[in-house]
């Protein structure tokens, strides 16, 4: 009997060992675990962390090195410039600037982490507002002239327009020659204004832009008007009782104006020539002009 007994409490006891090591094989195995999970979410965290600061590493080159990246620069423009620069007005009252010239600049600024505020003043005002440091820099459709030059730094040029004769249905005006003596309206600030004076007995008339100027001929101010090519096929197409006459290419271009030693410079032009070699930007004309106006 006492054998017995004691067999049992042995057998007893060997039930207990062994579930104990049981117990603490399965308490390793959970602490083990514990520990190689805690230290997975460390890697992870400190991976992201170390993504994260990479990141914001990467953006503060970025920033450091572009001027556009996170800044609005204000772009000045002539918006009565159809279709280069104007402005559409929304039922609500809002307007947004439209026009080939408009999109260049913004895809520009834009591609360099920027953005873009219009503002608008007659085009012979740009100049002095970027000299008084009221703009940053112009759109285009300024060219870069030998007088200019000397107070503004020029992108390079990115656009030949064509000048055209704008007239009444009843009168034809094919080409400067044969408005000798009439009445030609001009905008103030351009180069139209030398062109309309070249002409031999003219009556030169300077307007506050291309639409007044086209009003001028409408009412029978002015017998015709010098304004731009594209800009003329646009306002034709609302005023059937006017016609056209394209003059040929001439030297006159278009160039993006900015103070001297202007922080945006080099970029802008930089990428620009990118747009150029690409094709994006005969894109951009094309779609707001036509394929004649790309350069060569």
């Amino acid at each position: 009997m006492r054998k017995s007994l004691i067999w049992a409490a042995s057998a007893m006891m060997a039930i207990g060992l062994l579930t104990g090591c049981g117990s603490s094989k399965s308490a390793e195995t959970t602490a083990e675990a514990s520990v190689a999970e805690s230290s997975s979410e460390e890697s992870t965290s400190a991976e992201a962390e170390s993504s994260s600061e990479e990141a914001e590493s990467s953006e503060a080159e970025v920033s450091a090195d572009n001027p556009f990246n996170g800044k609005t620069v204000k772009v000045g423009c002539s918006a009565t410039f159809v279709p280069f620069e104007s402005i559409e007005m929304a039922a609500d009252g809002s307007k947004t600037y439209v026009g080939m010239n408009i999109d260049i600049v913004k895809d520009v600024v834009e591609k360099n982490g920027g953005t873009v505020e219009f503002v608008d003043m007659p085009f012979k005002s740009l100049m002095a507002a970027i000299q008084a440091g009221q703009i940053d820099f112009c759109s285009g459709g300024m060219a870069p002239t030998e007088e200019r030059e000397k107070t503004l730094d020029f992108s390079d040029i990115f656009f030949y327009p064509r000048n055209a004769i704008v007239y009444r249905a009843e009168d034809d005006y094919p080409n400067l020659d044969s408005l000798q003596g009439k009445t030609v309206a001009y905008a103030f600030g351009t180069n139209y204004q030398q062109v309309a004076e070249s002409i031999p007995d003219v009556q030169a008339v300077g307007i506050q832009g291309s639409p007044a100027c086209i009003e001028e001929v409408k009412s029978k101010r002015a017998d015709a008007c010098i304004i731009d090519g594209a800009g003329a096929a646009e306002f034709l197409k609302n005023n059937a009782e006017l016609k056209m006459s394209l003059l040929d290419k001439t030297d006159d271009c278009f160039a993006i104006g900015f103070p001297k030693n202007s922080p945006y410079y080099e970029t802008f032009n930089n990428t620009l020539k990118e747009m150029m070699e690409n094709g994006e930007l005969d894109a951009i004309i094309a779609d707001h002009l036509s394929e004649q106006f790309i350069l060569d």
